[in-house]
């Protein structure tokens, strides 16, 4: 995860070379623009002398961008004190390259353009004595190269560059996810054009990784924005492990919010990993869930180095420490192999669920028969009975003619992870499918970009949670202020879900009062514990469904178990309540 080296060694005759690019940027000196440049003799240079060093080199930069050639400095002469007595200011392309970087055979990356050819222009100051001035004792102007035409000076390396200004400017519009792109063009707007802007786009890049190597590498900055923002949020959670040559191999983080609405929705919890969110093509694993207004959540995420059972199990035993050991009840994931084990040893009493849209992929994938996928899909999703489904499954399996195909006999084994015929009565708060998951992801490409480093794919997705966080707040307001217009003629009850229910949920009990009206009770057995009542559909004698009520703790259950399924009383309970 480090960076390159430049390229590039040159000979003795640069020796202490610094480029005057470093100061490039700061507030701008009293020679910055000369008048009359082009008239100035050798001779009228020589006669100058300047308070310090830094005013003599903004001159040199300014007489040599008005020239049309870039500077920097050259060799600096100490006295025996070791103070600097001695400055040379020169021409960029003084020097040569050294001939091994020229003759390197077994080099990937194309050279650079060779740029020194040993020009001799520079200008040279020494200390005057008494005054503390500086005085110019050597001038030459004579370059072996052709000199930049005026439209191309800005391109020259000393005649570029960010000040402080735009420096604080770029940090900030990054930080809220602006690319580099946008933020030149944002500059540019401002100037008046691109032709205006006194640096490159390249300029951008070199000053994030100079801010990212003086926090020491990535992975040592995201640490470090994850301890400031601990400094905040004191229940701010992070680990992470190391490999071989330090490198990062796995990171989780979770902040104080999320450990919270874990602890309240985090019953179940649904997971999966992408690719292509940051520069290190890192796995990004995001923890999520469903809250009260039926939006997701984020618990927590991780960046991995590889999809192993090992990385799994640390992975899901840093989210359990870090959840203070509450482990959830429900998982959903895509059915990666290493993911189920992993959630075998670490969660052994979640029941885990297969995403739905994954394993219609593959259905079509493995049978390539859109009969078939369509058949599986009833048979998943269709809210059937067991003995329904098994008629179902067995009448596919002779149509399509894969009853012998392994792929399919694995695939029923499994049945008690995808079938909702066995699911039923096990809360996934109305969870089928990882789709969500890709949702976030989507909501995710909105904050980062594959180009991200660990530090920018780290605080741009707690900028996204820091979103989702706001979302949620705003629903809460809009549950609690205000009062309904009631549309059922149940009204008690209508008046009772808007209290109990945020708005979302609140829609869905509605629905379900509106269609109450289409069961009727058959029969009802009354006992000292309660009451048991026989419903079904109007014109369908054939299903009925059992109500029971139970007297001591007030509580109905119906055998259709969609209140266990999905936390909302079914149509079968609500049509008791209102009869």
């Amino acid at each position: 995860m480090g960076f390159e080296e430049q390229e590039g060694v040159y000979d003795t005759r640069i020796e202490a070379e610094e480029t005057v690019a470093e100061c490039e940027g700061k507030a701008d000196p009293i020679f910055h623009e000369l008048n009359g440049v082009e008239g100035l003799q050798v001779e009228d240079i020589l006669q100058m002398e300047f308070c310090t060093p830094e005013e003599a080199r903004c001159f040199y930069n300014s007489y040599s961008r008005l020239k049309g050639f870039a500077t920097r400095q050259g060799k600096k002469v100490p006295n025996k004190v070791g103070e600097i007595v001695r400055y040379t200011f020169v021409c960029n392309r003084q020097g040569f390259r050294d001939k091994k970087w020229l003759e390197m055979a077994d080099r990937k990356r194309e050279h650079k353009v060779v740029t020194h050819c040993g020009c001799l222009a520079e200008m040279r100051i020494k200390r005057k004595d008494g005054s503390g001035k500086w005085y110019v004792s050597r001038f030459l102007d004579n370059h072996n190269h052709e000199l930049v035409a005026g439209k191309y000076v800005d391109y020259l390396r000393s005649h570029r560059g960010l000040s402080d200004v735009e420096i604080a400017h770029l940090t900030s519009l990054r930080e809220v996810g602006i690319s580099i792109p946008k933020i030149y063009q944002s500059f540019a707007a401002q100037v008046g054009g691109f032709n205006l802007v006194r640096f490159t786009k390249q300029d951008m890049y070199n000053e994030v990784r100079k801010q990212r190597s003086l926090q020491n590498g990535d992975v040592n900055a995201a640490v470090r924005y994850l301890e400031g923002v601990a400094r905040v949020d004191n229940r701010m959670y992070w680990r992470y492990t190391l490999g071989q040559d330090n490198n990062m191999c796995d990171l989780f983080w979770s902040d104080g919010r999320s450990q919270l609405d874990y602890g309240i929705f985090g019953d179940v919890l649904a997971f999966d990993a992408t690719y292509g969110r940051n520069k290190y093509n890192l796995l990004v694993v995001v923890f999520s869930g469903v809250n009260h207004h039926n939006q997701t959540c984020i618990f927590g995420a991780a960046m991995v180095s590889c999809e192993t059972q090992e990385s799994y199990i640390w992975v899901l035993e840093k989210f359990l420490e870090c959840m203070e050991g509450k482990p959830p009840n429900a998982v959903i994931t895509d059915g990666d192999p290493a993911m189920r084990i992993a959630i075998h040893e670490v969660f052994p009493e979640a029941h885990h669920r297969l995403c739905a849209w994954h394993l219609l992929r593959n259905a079509t994938s493995n049978i390539c028969d859109p009969r078939f996928t369509h058949l599986f899909r009833q048979c998943m999703l269709a809210d059937l009975e067991v003995h329904e489904f098994e008629a179902h499954w067995d009448a596919m399996l002779d149509e399509c003619g894969v009853r012998e195909v392994d792929w399919v006999k694995d695939l029923y084994r499994r049945k008690h992870a995808w079938a909702t015929a066995y699911i039923r009565g096990r809360f996934f708060a109305g969870i089928r499918t990882t789709s969500r998951c890709e949702s976030l992801h989507a909501k995710l490409g909105r904050f980062v970009e594959s180009r991200y480093g660990i530090l920018e794919f780290v605080t741009n997705f707690q900028r996204c949670i820091d979103f989702l966080h706001d979302n949620e707040d705003e629903l809460d307001f809009r549950s609690s202020y205000g009062t309904p217009v009631l549309q059922t003629e149940f009204v008690e009850l209508e008046k009772s879900g808007w209290t109990k229910y945020t708005r979302k949920m609140f829609f869905r009990y509605r629905e379900t009062l509106r269609r109450c009206v289409r069961v009727k009770i058959c029969h009802c057995d009354v006992s000292d514990s309660g009451e048991v009542y026989i419903l079904q559909k109007y014109r369908r004698p054939e299903q009925t469904w059992e109500v029971r009520w139970e007297r001591a703790s007030n509580k109905f259950s119906c055998d259709c178990m969609r209140m266990e399924s999905f936390g909302l009383p079914c149509v079968h309970i609500v049509a008791v309540l209102v009869g």
